[in-house]
């Protein structure tokens, strides 16, 4: 995986300095009059994505996480920046050439009740991005759809059901079941057990760990619960306010988190084992608001380590000591190697 300035030849999926941003409020005459609110939704996003690895996404709510993967497959017209799959610029497409992309590049959603007409069957749902895409007749794509039906640990006579029929999770199957249909590459799911039963969700989660490894996926997997994060993730990047301010393997993150946000996280998820408790400082305050960010760094007024150049100053995302990146002023950077120069990296 994964830094913001590597080798993007090898990455199936290349993000740069991406951008989405949402004006708010006011109508037409406070936008003439240029006092139109915007949320800084995603505010200069650069990771790689590499084939046949899981990047998991972490953030608290409202840290930009699905509008990052929804951006990426624009299902939201990003602001500015770039996003390449297999080299190809997605954010240039036509909407005729996006389309035929897409075959390529798949969602799962959080909800699987709204992320479905309730007025169809199953074998509909299934196969609509086959019609869509003019793959195969009638008989073909109810075949397929039989086929992926049993790729997800369902029997085919579930077909003719309708979403009503069958539990939460079942559906859920059907919503992966529905995004493998054209057979992508790269997969985005938006905490795809987030509105399951805790006896569902480790079901759920097997499952895309078996078909990635058994269809050679690439997924990004979105998430803020951390148990799950560290079952399936291969790299993790954690955002805040619309900017990664962290990004390495799980096991780097996991062992030593170098940005106090994400030492924060890793502290507040619950522990079984008392031993293992750590006591790291709470964040003070709320998460301000993506619409009047603090000047600087934007986790400086809940930050315990916060500086003087926190205040003026946005830190750059560089490698840290134990190798993962991580954006703080507070945190050392690892020495660059003999004769090395530092990467360009995007600030924002």
């Amino acid at each position: 995986m994964s830094t913001p300035a590597p080798d993007a030849a090898t990455a199936l999926v290349s993000v740069r300095d991406l951008k989405t941003h949402f004006p708010v409020g006011g109508g037409l005459l406070a936008k003439a009059r240029g006092k139109q609110q915007i949320v800084h939704a995603l505010d200069g996003v650069t990771v790689d994505i590499m084939p046949r690895e899981t990047l998991a996404v972490i953030g608290e709510s409202g840290s930009g996480k699905s509008t990052m993967g929804r951006s990426i497959l624009r299902l939201e017209e990003p602001t500015s920046g770039s996003v390449s799959f297999r080299g190809k610029d997605v954010t240039s497409l036509s909407r005729e050439d996006l389309r035929r992309q897409r075959q390529h590049m798949q969602m799962v959603f959080q909800n699987p009740y709204s992320s479905v007409n309730r007025r169809n069957r199953l074998v509909d749902i299934i196969s609509e991005p086959l019609r869509v895409h003019g793959v195969g007749d009638a008989a073909s794509r109810r075949a397929r759809s039989v086929e992926l039906l049993e790729l997800v640990g369902l029997n085919p006579d579930f077909l003719h059901r309708y979403p009503h029929e069958v539990s939460g999770g079942q559906l859920q199957r059907v919503g992966i079941a529905r995004a493998l249909a054209t057979g992508p590459e790269f997969l985005v799911a938006d905490e795809p057990t987030a509105s399951l039963d805790v006896s569902v969700r480790a079901q759920v989660m097997n499952l895309l760990k078996d078909l990635k490894e058994e269809l050679g996926l690439t997924l990004m997997f979105i998430s803020h619960d951390l148990a799950v994060v560290s079952y399936i993730a291969d790299h993790v990047a954690v955002m805040y306010l619309g900017r990664i301010v962290e990004v390495g393997t799980r096991q780097q993150l996991e062992s030593e988190p170098q940005h106090p946000y994400t030492r924060a996280l890793f502290a507040a998820a619950p522990k079984p084992d008392p031993r293992q408790r750590k006591t790291e400082p709470v964040p003070l305050g709320e998460v301000p608001s993506a619409i009047d960010r603090p000047a600087g760094c934007h986790y400086r007024p809940r930050c315990p380590l916060a500086m003087d150049i926190c205040e003026v100053e946005y830190p750059r995302l560089e490698q840290k000591a134990h190798g993962q990146q991580a954006a703080c002023h507070a945190v050392p950077s690892a020495p660059l190697p003999a004769g090395a120069t530092a990467l360009p990296l995007t600030t924002a």
